[in-house]
């Protein structure tokens, strides 16, 4: 089948402009006539928003201190930037390629290597356009989220082209991945590991064990890929949860400061060391990774406001301590200015940051600059829709424990008593807590589960839910699978976003958890 390039769009990412002109004459020679340029990460991710390209051609190393190829993929598909259909080719050394493809979802197609050489260009980009051609149904299928029917599809295919059997086994894991069959995907990739070395079908068995709770398979499986130096972000990410989750905090700190020193420009490594860190209070160490988050984040998928939040927080143990702290507090001031700046449109961003101010400076002992914030904080959200209010109102009520605003805000929360039962999350939240009173804990975590379900932001009810479970699980035998849910919970919260107390509490459930599972015999 001869591939015909003519009316495809590409994109080419090399910071070494001047080496722009072979590719280019390569991609006139097979008929492109539409070619644009980035300099860096950013740069692309600001084309790739406006236009979608049939053809990224990225180099892998950008330049030091910037992000580099691969981040540009894992940014762009987290952001859905990228079709599956499109083809992605990373620009690296031979000998350095097979370390950068032990990604399970966000490797490259294909790579080239520098001198560029038509006819092995030509030759690659053939080849995997024919694969892509064959599973065009099957991408599309992905790309619209329609996993069952893409695995009916995988499956198919599999039949008519055993030739393409490893490639659609990998699709089909994906699938089986996001599909929370993780006992097939399991099933999927231990066969594919018994036949040949596949580092991409390893972290998704690693990840799979995860999500089963088979920790010390995970960490197994995982620590393969990472003790062989492939440089994929999931590795490390599934690994430290897998640490976190066995109570070895400081061993999966250890893990993510190698992650981050292999990969500094990673926003996403940095976010996961800094809430790490803050969780054991090693503040220096969060300090310097919330900022590196915050400064590789900017104007990607990966700019979250809870990095911000957690760098406010962990500046303020550090003012507590300090002697002169006019510095800490300047820094402070403009983060949290910051942090409103660089998420202009989402109004609740500023309400979370008033409530910061006010419990960081509290934490830094700047009494009165404390007491302000507060009273902005409640003006902001008095302003708010009432339904907005009672999703709310737990945080405003937690910050103002300690204000001489107490007892107007407890006198708002009585009143908005009325409008919490009409929600559908409130009214499960309402019964759960009424559940738990009476000790019937398996009511009690059934409806807390709802009511995260419905709400899952609700850091309050995330809490209740994984303390429920915690006592339930003390009292019945089987209780793994209450377990899993508590770890799981816990491991999609934001530890930098959590009120003083609200980490305290964090951090006694997360030890109470892993206490438990120690106990407990691992499944498989």
């Amino acid at each position: 089948m001869e591939i015909n390039y003519s009316g495809k769009s590409v994109l080419i990412v090399d910071n070494k402009l001047s080496e722009l002109g072979a590719l280019r004459e390569i991609l006139e020679q097979l008929g492109v006539k539409r070619v644009q340029v980035a300099s860096s990460v950013n740069m692309a991710l600001s084309l790739m928003r406006v236009e979608v390209y049939d053809l990224c051609f990225v180099n892998y190393d950008l330049g030091r201190d910037e992000k580099n190829g691969l981040q540009l993929l894992l940014e762009a598909n987290s952001e859905k930037l990228l079709s599956r259909r499109n083809l992605f080719v990373l620009v690296v050394d031979t000998e350095r390629s097979h370390l950068l493809f032990g990604s399970l979802e966000n490797s490259p197609d294909t790579y080239i290597s520098k001198p560029y050489d038509p006819v092995s260009v030509r030759a690659r980009l053939d080849k995997v356009m024919r694969v892509k051609h064959v599973t065009e149904s099957i991408d599309s299928l992905m790309d619209d989220g329609s996993w069952v029917e893409a695995l009916s599809q995988c499956d198919h295919l599999s039949s008519m082209f055993p030739g393409l059997h490893l490639y659609l086994s990998r699709l089909k894991g994906i699938i089986l991945l996001q599909l929370a069959r993780y006992e097939e995907a399991a099933d999927l990739f231990e066969s594919l590991i018994e036949r040949r070395d596949l580092p991409w079908a390893e972290v998704g068995l690693g990840a799979a064990f995860y999500h089963l709770g088979r920790y010390d398979d995970s960490l197994r499986m995982l620590n393969r890929v990472v003790d062989n130096e492939h440089l994929c972000v999931e590795a490390f990410s599934w690994l430290g949860r897998a640490y976190w989750a066995k109570g070895a905090l400081q061993q999966a700190i250890t893990l993510m400061r190698k992650a981050v020193m292999l990969q500094p420009t990673s926003p996403q490594l940095q976010r996961e060391l800094a809430d790490l860190a803050a969780q054991a209070e090693d503040w220096n160490i969060a300090i310097d990774s919330y900022r590196a988050a915050i400064r590789y984040g900017r104007n990607s998928v990966f700019q979250e406001p809870s990095s911000y939040f957690g760098l406010a927080r962990a500046l303020a143990h550090k003012m507590s301590k300090a002697g002169d702290t006019d510095e800490l507090e300047g820094e402070v001031i403009r983060l949290l200015e910051d942090v409103v700046l660089d998420h202009q449109g989402f109004e609740e961003v500023g309400l979370s940051a008033k409530l910061c101010g006010s419990d960081v400076f509290r934490i830094g002992k700047v009494e009165g600059v404390s007491e302000q914030r507060m009273r902005d904080a409640w003006a902001m959200f008095q302003r708010l829709e009432s339904d907005v209010q009672c999703a709310w109102l737990d945080a405003i009520v937690d910050a103002s424990s300690d204000s001489p605003l107490a007892n107007e805000i407890n006198e708002k929360k009585k009143a908005l008593a009325n409008v919490m039962v009409t929600l559908s999350w409130g009214k499960a939240n309402l019964k759960a807590m009424i559940s738990f009173r009476k000790g019937e804990l398996n009511s009690a975590f059934k409806l807390f589960r709802e009511a995260h379900r419905l709400l899952p932001n609700h850091v309050g009810i995330a809490l209740n839910l994984v303390q429920t479970g915690i006592e339930l699980a003390r009292r019945v035998a089987d209780n793994s699978e209450v377990l899993l849910c508590c770890d799981m919970v816990l491991a999609d919260i934001r530890f930098g976003e959590l009120s003083a107390r609200q980490q305290a509490r964090f951090r006694s459930l997360a030890q109470r958890c892993a206490e438990i599972e120690r106990h407990l015999p691992e499944v498989g």
